[in-house]
């Protein structure tokens, strides 16, 4: 999936040349469909067996990667096509991502706080190789690549087919409002979702659709140069959940989810300045490391405090915040980078950051919040 979110940019920005305004909106449009899929896809990691229904969608997802290489082939490649390909992509991602998620609370032996944290540094470890492999794309050849994609998916069907058993934990057969119900009936992490939704509009929103124009619009980079970038973001990223795996379980995590607000402040302001590239990678480390850690807090806090039988479906609301706020993110950052600059785009982010601190200070409850993990290690 790191692979992808590479090429889909670097197709519309790198190869069909696309403007600022049309790739924030194919973003929007490929990832505003699948929106409808993610509610169901928690209703099946709910109410279907695990291991079966995650090795269905790892099938589908081989299949758009192998499309867009034969429309490559046959000189056909276009605006649409891309769009397509994110559709694809995005949608099944939808469906298999809650089912995913809520198997990991299923097969872990430890705290979740801890399993979460792990498996994030495992994927966003291999992440790095997808950054690398997309880096390569003028060397190995755009069909190359995607067909390395598409033979990555199966190998994690592999993987997949070596859980063990994992029928249905629900007594009852679940319903698709059942989701919103138990969402919304567990106010603290109802709010964390909120405030996920708001740093993922224009933080992560930032970083996804800024990026690729800061590098090459800013710093005159090419795909192997948005590879690096990426490659030192996810650095930053895995180091703030190696670190965080040694201190975990914390007590108190939601502090250190509003404190993240205004160092973020802080880094977005530094890369507005449009630093020198040695200080731009530093920048970037520091976002990673950022990002990664209010992500993942963000995760642990829901998947703790989510009931069992709905497990998958709040994790889908969770998920929903990011899907939501990207296309909207995108579309909204693509206007102003076409009307101004890549550098402009970041600005709406250190705004959000003071909001997102100011509710969670005094109005979330996440200052307050002490994790059931945490304490019950402490006993132990």
């Amino acid at each position: 999936m790191s692979l992808y979110g590479f090429l889909f940019t670097w197709l519309l920005v790198g190869i069909l040349d696309q403007p600022a305004d049309k790739a924030g909106a194919a973003r929007s449009i490929a990832e505003l469909p699948p929106l409808a899929l993610l509610l169901i896809g928690g209703l099946m990691g709910d109410r279907l067996n695990g291991r079966t229904y995650l090795l269905l969608m790892h099938i589908l997802m081989a299949l758009p990667p192998l499309l867009i290489a034969f429309v490559y082939e046959q000189g056909r490649l276009g605006y649409w096509w891309v769009v397509a390909y994110g559709v694809g992509m995005a949608g099944v991602q939808a469906l298999s991502d809650p089912s995913r998620q809520a198997t990991l609370s299923r097969v872990a032996h430890f705290d979740v706080q801890r399993a979460v944290v792990l498996m994030t540094i495992a994927t966003t470890g291999v992440g790095m190789l997808g950054f690398y492999l997309g880096g390569q794309l003028e060397t190995l050849g755009l069909v190359e690549v995607l067909i390395i994609q598409s033979a990555l998916f199966l190998l994690g069907g592999l993987a997949t087919r070596m859980l063990p058993d994992l029928p249905s934990s629900s007594l009852q057969r679940p319903r698709l409002t059942d989701a919103l119900r138990a969402t919304w009936r567990t106010v603290l992490a109802r709010n964390v979702i909120g405030l996920n939704f708001l740093s993922s509009l224009f933080n992560a929103g930032a970083y996804i659709i800024a990026m690729p124009y800061i590098v090459k619009e800013v710093y005159g980079g090419d795909a192997a140069f948005l590879a690096q970038v990426m490659i030192v973001f996810t650095i930053g990223s895995i180091g703030s959940n190696v670190l965080l795996y040694f201190v975990m379980p914390l007590l108190h995590p939601g502090r250190l989810f509003l404190f993240m607000q205004l160092t973020r402040m802080v880094v977005l302001g530094l890369l507005i300045m449009e630093p020198p590239l040695w200080l731009f990678y530093v920048a970037l480390v520091a976002w990673g490391l950022n990002m990664g850690i209010t992500t993942t807090i963000a995760r642990t806090t829901v998947q703790e405090l989510a009931p069992a039988e709905h497990r998958a479906q709040v994790l889908s609301v969770l998920i929903l915040s990011f899907m939501v706020a990207s296309p909207v993110s995108a579309y909204v950052l693509g206007l102003v980078i076409e009307g101004f600059s890549p550098l402009r785009a970041l600005v709406p982010g250190v705004v959000m950051s003071a909001v997102i601190f100011i509710i969670g200070l005094f109005w979330s409850g996440l200052w307050q919040y002490r994790s059931g993990a945490a304490e019950g290690s402490a006993t132990t």
